[in-house]
C-alpha cells in the first residue's frame, strides 16, 4: 500500500498490486492542501498526514477506514504543543524509527510530539485487520 497527499485537498491509499486507480481518498476536514504523509515505522496499519490548516492527523486503519484516530478535526499543533511561532501550515512530518514519537515542522517551528503506548504499538494482527477492511469494503479483491 501506497500513500501520497496534495494541494487537491486528499491524501490518497494506493494498491497497486491490485490496481492503477487510488482505493481510498480521504479529503481534509478544513478543505485545506495536505503537504506530508507518512505510515509509521514500526505499526502497519497507522499513518500520519500534515494538514495546511496546522493540524496532524493520526489514521489506524485496522480500527476505521473511514474515521481518523485524531478525531474529525485533526489535532492543531499550536494548541498541542502551547503556543509559540507561526503555526500555519505544517510543511513536513517524520516519525523516529521507533515509531513512539513524531516531528511536525512548519515555517519557524520544530515540534516533536510522543505517541501513547496504545497508538504507537500495534495490536495483535493489525495488518490482517486492516486488509480484512480494505476487502469487505471491496477496495481490494480477496485472492
Amino acid at each position: 500500500l501506497v500513500l501520497t497527499c496534495g494541494v487537491d485537498w486528499t491524501t490518497k491509499l494506493w494498491a497497486p498490486a491490485y490496481t492503477d486507480k487510488p482505493i481510498q481518498s480521504y479529503v481534509s476536514h478544513s478543505y485545506d492542501y495536505m503537504c506530508d504523509v507518512q505510515w509509521s515505522p514500526t505499526h502497519p496499519s497507522l499513518f500520519a498526514t500534515a494538514c495546511g490548516n496546522g493540524s496532524l492527523g493520526f489514521w489506524n486503519l485496522a480500527s476505521s477506514i473511514d474515521e481518523p484516530l485524531s478525531g474529525s478535526n485533526g489535532i492543531p499543533i499550536k494548541e498541542a504543543t502551547g503556543g509559540g511561532g507561526e503555526g500555519g501550515v505544517l510543511n513536513k512530518i517524520r516519525w523516529s524509527s521507533d515509531g513512539r514519537s513524531i516531528a511536525v515542522a512548519n515555517s519557524d517551528r520544530l515540534h516533536i510530539l510522543g505517541l501513547s503506548e496504545d497508538v504507537a504499538r500495534p495490536k495483535e494482527n493489525e495488518e490482517s485487520k486492516m486488509m480484512n477492511n480494505l476487502k469487505s469494503r471491496g477496495f481490494i479483491d480477496e485472492e
